[in-house]
């Protein structure tokens, strides 16, 4: 299923990279230069289903399934059900789809915004519920039931919580744009770890690595490790420009990552001891690579947006760097975040209120 209405060009760009990014980064889009929307709109009409190198498998297919009409899908996990689970940023839901595609919304006993999520060590879902007010310490986070249950845990300190992830010694893992990584317990026990950037950075999206560490990005062009006793590692990106967003453990052992906001937006490879290769894309427009998750297939797949050319894709990479995309079938959709299913597929969020599947083969 595909979403019925379809916001103008430029309003839509403007809606979703407001609503689904942090405020810290909202300055980077007002600062953008307004591309003239009749040039849009020819690209709208001109854009294909392009592939840049033609893999041996059969082309990959996305279905839509729509989900909200209020609230915004924002991060996506599988779940320990074998269903998947989904945050609805600036909204107090949850969701859950099943493989065949059928939804069904938890409103959460919250006034904070549900925002990542992940599979916890004990059977539920942990999510980061975040209070987007500058000093807030509201902020929380949420233990979620497959049965749509929520038990909250709230933030000690001024924060401002983003993603979450299982650690490799059974805890939880968060970062803070308040310049922290947090840990805490099934049990709701809080530990904070300071990490300072110069740079202006902050910590962002977080993943277990291969190494038994943790792994996030610093929007200021950072990879950092954090083993779990709190000990950072930090390692520069080539680049002179875009920043670093999300992060994915893959099946070679290394780490790779996606770079987005300017013409230097690259898919990244980093290895647990630091080397860093970034694998150029052929379009230099303003892109914006948010999710990055591995596929069952042993390649990595990404959201994709070209704020350009209004493309909207889901990009395929090979460990050797080779990049396939397939157009979401909505225009506009706002792809974000993106996680392997258990159905073998590869299933991601859409900010026009859609979850989407896309198969792997």
């Amino acid at each position: 299923m595909t979403a019925s209405h379809f916001p103008s060009t430029f309003d839509a760009l403007r809606s979703y990279f407001n609503r689904r990014r942090s405020p810290q980064d909202r300055q980077g889009f007002r600062s953008m230069p307004r591309v003239p929307q009749a040039l849009m709109i020819l690209a709208l009409a001109g854009s294909v289903l392009f592939i840049w190198t033609q893999p041996a498998a059969a082309a990959p297919t996305i279905t839509e399934f729509h989900v909200s009409n209020v609230g915004v899908p924002q991060g996506i996990t599988a779940g320990p059900d074998g269903n998947l689970w989904f945050t609805e940023f600036y909204d107090n839901v949850a969701g859950r789809i099943t493989t065949k595609g059928t939804s069904t919304l938890f409103r959460l006993n919250t006034q904070n915004s549900a925002t990542y999520i992940t599979k916890g060590p004990d059977g539920a879902l942990w999510l980061t519920l975040l209070n987007d007010v500058g000093g807030s310490t509201t902020n929380q986070i949420g233990r979620l039931t497959t049965q749509g249950a929520l038990t909250t845990f709230t933030v000690p300190k001024a924060s401002y919580i983003w993603d979450i992830v299982t650690g490799p010694d059974g805890n939880l893992y968060f970062t803070d744009g308040a310049s922290r990584v947090w840990r805490v317990t099934t049990k709701g026990r809080f530990t904070s770890f300071s990490f300072n950037d110069s740079t202006g950075g902050y910590p962002y999206q977080i993943t277990k690595g291969p190494d038994g560490n943790l792994w996030f990005t610093d929007r200021s062009r950072m990879i950092v490790k954090m083993t779990p006793s709190g000990q950072f590692t930090t390692f520069k990106v080539p680049t002179s420009n875009a920043s670093t967003d999300d992060i994915t453990s893959g099946p070679d052992g290394n780490l790779w990552f996606t770079l987005d906001n300017s013409d230097s937006s690259r898919i990244g490879r980093i290895t647990p001891s630091g080397t860093i290769t970034l694998f150029s894309l052929p379009s230099n427009d303003y892109l914006y690579l948010s999710g990055i998750a591995a596929g069952p297939d042993g390649n990595f797949w990404f959201t994709y947006e070209d704020f350009t050319t209004n493309v909207n894709a889901i990009g395929r990479i090979t460990t050797d760097g080779t990049i396939t995309l397939t157009l979401t079938p909505t225009a506009n959709s706002g792809p974000t975040d993106i996680t392997a299913g258990a159905d073998g597929n590869m299933w991601f969020t859409e900010a026009v209120g859609n979850i989407g599947r896309i198969t792997t083969s």
